[in-house]
């Protein structure tokens, strides 16, 4: 394999001892190179972790400025026309660098938040397995997406320059929303690189949400890797199906042997993270081990 495998920090935190040296002992104990740092249902000290870590032979992969295991992101209004909504996005992503730079890996996956709509969005979570989707329903909420779609790109740019100008040395990685309206499709990530060709911006494949997109809008999943494989510095693996997102490997849509021709065959190995709901059970890790070694990831 070709890959350093880490496991998801949200998911570790519920499973796993409190104790942060005594955590970093079973996520080594579970076969994986390290965490992966983000916002979940109980907070984590990073610069404790980082100091238990110090004589062990354990990374740290990126850091996700928002809990992907939260149907609200906390970074859902970095696109918005408010300021104060823009303000509490940034500080996301400010809380997220902090965080980099304490457990000593530069890279901020971020999510650039929803397109406002006019109205009220009755659904829009595409883990929430109690929203049956049908394309009469997607249709509908796309459309109104795509009134606010350019204005909220454009303020996504700006908002990308300002955080590459504050920050220099972090790599900022975009990657998908599990919001319907999220701001970042193809078309968005290709306009987002283009207006900023001269800007290191990075990709992370969200492997959940791709599956979960093409299940309900019929996109090609491997799309994004096959324009966007150049840039891409990592990816969250977690199976998807209409019972929500983040499911063990092999129990969703997600297609890892095509992910798997996607990994470089030379060079730095590329960081993988098993991004987990926090209702799978740690008895499962065996399996969801084996599942990831047989297609090299």
């Amino acid at each position: 394999m070709h890959v350093q495998r880490f496991l998801a920090s949200a998911w570790a935190s519920v499973h796993g001892p409190s104790d942060p040296r005594r955590l970093l002992l079973s996520v080594l104990e579970a076969r994986f190179a390290g965490l992966a740092m983000a916002p979940g249902p109980r907070a984590l000290d990073a610069g404790a972790l980082s100091a238990a870590a110090a004589d062990l032979p354990l990374e740290f992969a990126g850091t996700r400025a928002n809990d992907p295991l939260s149907d609200h992101s906390a970074t859902a209004g970095f696109p918005s026309g408010r300021e104060g909504e823009r303000q509490l996005a940034r500080r996301a992503v400010h809380d997220a660098v902090l965080t980099a730079r304490a457990v000593g890996n530069p890279l901020v996956v971020l999510d650039v938040g929803v397109v406002p709509v006019v109205g009220d969005v009755l659904a829009e979570d595409l883990g929430d397995p109690q929203v049956r989707w049908t394309k009469e329903t997607a249709d509908a909420l796309l459309a109104r997406r795509k009134v606010g779609r350019n204005a909220a790109v454009d303020r996504v740019c700006r908002g990308l320059f300002e955080c590459i100008r504050d920050y220099p040395e972090i790599q900022f990685c975009l990657t998908q929303s599990r919001s319907l309206r999220g701001v970042l499709d193809v078309a968005a990530m290709r306009d987002i690189c283009e207006d900023l060709a001269s800007k290191k911006l990075g990709y992370w494949h969200d492997a959940a949400i791709c599956a979960r997109r093409q299940q309900v809008l019929a996109e090609p999943a491997g799309e994004w890797l096959e324009i966007f494989g150049n840039r891409c510095r990592g990816m969250s693996l977690g199976d998807a199906s209409p019972d929500g997102l983040y499911l063990p490997p092999g129990a969703g849509g997600v297609d890892y042997g095509m992910l798997a021709t996607y990994v470089p065959n030379s060079g730095a190995p590329l960081p993988v993270v098993l991004e987990l709901d926090v209702s799978v059970p740690a008895s499962e890790l065996p399996g969801m081990r084996s599942c990831l070694d047989k297609f090299g990831l």
